[in-house]
C-alpha cells in the first residue's frame, strides 16, 4: 500500500473515514468515489473498515488498496453470530477507534453509516475531532436494525455537520429533532461511460455468458436484495408482461437477505427460466450494457448509486418516485417513474419501453447527459471538499 503525495509547504488534513463494508453497496462505492477524487494535496484521509475477522477477502478493501491507500482495520464482531454472541461489543468497538484515533490525530471524522457513526460521534466528541457524517438513508427490515438506527439519529444530533444524499433524508432528520442548520444535501455522483467499444464488447460478453439472444429484451436491477428495494413487485411485473404475451429476461444483480425468497417465489409463479438471479458482480460497469432497460422498484431510497450508474451507461431507466429519484429523473424526458409497489405501472413502462427502440435510445442519451451535468464527480468532490474546509476553518 502506498501513502499520500504531500506538497511541501502545504499543510494537509488528516480525516479519519470510518465505514463498516462488510457488504458492498452505495455507501461503499460513494467512499471509493471520495477516495479517487478528493484533493490529496490538502486532505490525507485514512480509511477505518470495521470489518468481519473471518472473512479473508473485503471487496471494498481491495479496492482502497488499488487507490494505494492505507488503512486501519477494527473487527465489527470478534465471533459469527451463531458461535458467539459478543455482548459488549460497541463498546470494544468504540475503544479500538479511540486508540487508532488517539494515536494518527486526527483532524476531521468523516463517518459513513449507523455503526460509524454510534462509536464516532462519542470518540470522536471525547477527542475533541470535529466530524462530518454522510446520511446515506434508513433502513428498518427487523427490531435489531430499528434499535441501531434510534441510536443513530440520537449520536447524529451530536455531529458538526451531516450530509444528507437527498433532501427526503434532510427532511427526515429535521423531523426527528436534528438542527436543519448543521444539514447539507449533496446527492451522490458516478462517472460517465464514454467508450462505446468497450460497452458494446462487454455487452456481447456477458450476454453469451448468460446465452441471451440479440434479440432478447433483458431487464436488469443491480443492488442488494432486501425487503425495502420492491423487487417482489417487479417480479409481479414480468408475470404480468407474460400474460400480455410479452416475453422479456430479467437480471437481478446482487444478493441480499431475501434472495431465496425471491427465488423460490419466482419458481412458484412458473418464471424461474425468466429470471437469472447472478449474485453479487463486482465489475458493474462490464454488466450494465448487457441490459436493455433498467429498473429500480424501491420503496425508499436516498440518491441510488444504481441508477446513476445505469444513466451513466445510457440505459433508459424506470424507478419508484421515491426519495431522491424524482430530483433525478423527469418522466418521460430522462426515465420513467413509477409509484412505489405497483407492478401494473412497471409493467406499463417496460411495455411502453419494449415496443418503442427510438424511446429507448432518447431516454438513455437523455439520462446520460443528465449525469454529466448534474451528478459528475468532480463537481461532488469539491462539494464535499468545501464541507470539510468550512468545519476546519
Amino acid at each position: 500500500m502506498g501513502t499520500h503525495n504531500e506538497v511541501p509547504g502545504v499543510v494537509v488534513k488528516k480525516v479519519g473515514l470510518v465505514i463498516t463494508p462488510v457488504e458492498f453497496g452505495g455507501a461503499e462505492k460513494v467512499s471509493l468515489t471520495l477516495l479517487k477524487n478528493i484533493n490529496r494535496s490538502d486532505y490525507n484521509i485514512l480509511p477505518i473498515a470495521l470489518i468481519r475477522p473471518w472473512e479473508k477477502e473485503n471487496y471494498f478493501l481491495s479496492k482502497v488498496e488499488n487507490e494505494r491507500y492505507e488503512y486501519k482495520k477494527i473487527p465489527v464482531a470478534l465471533y459469527k453470530r451463531s458461535e458467539k454472541r459478543e455482548l459488549l461489543r460497541v463498546i470494544r468497538c468504540a475503544r479500538d477507534l479511540w486508540h487508532i484515533a488517539k494515536a494518527e490525530k486526527f483532524d476531521l471524522f468523516h463517518l459513513n453509516g449507523y455503526f460509524a457513526d454510534i462509536i464516532g460521534i462519542p470518540v470522536a466528541r471525547m477527542l475533541g475531532i470535529p466530524i462530518i457524517s454522510t446520511c446515506h438513508g434508513f433502513i428498518t427490515n427487523n427490531v435489531k436494525l430499528g434499535i441501531y438506527n434510534a441510536l443513530d439519529r440520537m449520536a447524529l444530533r451530536y455531529a458538526h455537520k451531516i450530509i444528507a444524499v437527498s433532501e427526503e433524508i434532510k427532511a427526515g432528520l429535521v423531523k426527528v429533532g436534528i438542527r436543519e442548520s448543521i444539514i447539507k444535501v449533496i446527492q451522490n455522483s458516478v462517472e460517465t461511460n464514454n467508450d462505446t467499444i468497450i460497452s458494446r464488447s462487454n455487452r456481447n460478453e456477458i450476454r453469451s455468458i448468460l446465452n441471451l439472444q440479440d434479440n432478447e429484451l433483458v431487464i436488469g436491477y443491480v443492488g442488494r436484495l432486501s425487503e425495502e428495494k420492491g423487487l417482489r413487485y417487479l417480479i409481479d411485473a414480468i408475470s404480468l408482461l407474460n400474460e400480455a404475451r410479452l416475453t422479456v429476461r430479467l437480471l437481478l444483480i446482487g444478493d441480499g437477505p431475501q434472495r431465496l425468497h425471491l427465488e423460490n417465489y419466482a419458481e412458484e409463479i412458473s418464471l424461474k427460466k425468466q429470471i437469472e438471479f447472478t449474485g453479487f458482480q463486482s465489475q458493474i460497469d462490464k454488466w450494465l450494457p448487457a441490459l436493455d432497460i433498467f429498473v429500480l422498484p424501491s420503496l425508499t431510497e436516498g440518491t441510488p448509486i444504481a441508477l446513476l450508474e445505469a444513466m451513466a451507461n445510457g440505459l433508459p431507466a424506470v424507478a419508484s418516485s421515491v426519495g431522491g429519484i424524482p430530483s433525478i429523473i423527469r418522466s418521460g424526458q430522462n426515465g420513467i417513474l413509477t409509484q412505489p409497489g405497483n407492478p401494473s405501472e412497471i409493467a406499463k413502462a417496460i411495455c411502453d419501453l419494449h415496443g418503442n427502440e427510438h424511446l429507448r435510445l432518447n431516454l438513455g442519451s437523455e439520462a446520460k447527459g443528465t449525469i454529466r451535468e448534474k451528478f459528475n464527480v468532480t463537481d461532488w468532490a469539491r462539494k464535499i471538499e468545501e464541507e470539510y474546509f468550512e468545519l476546519l476553518n
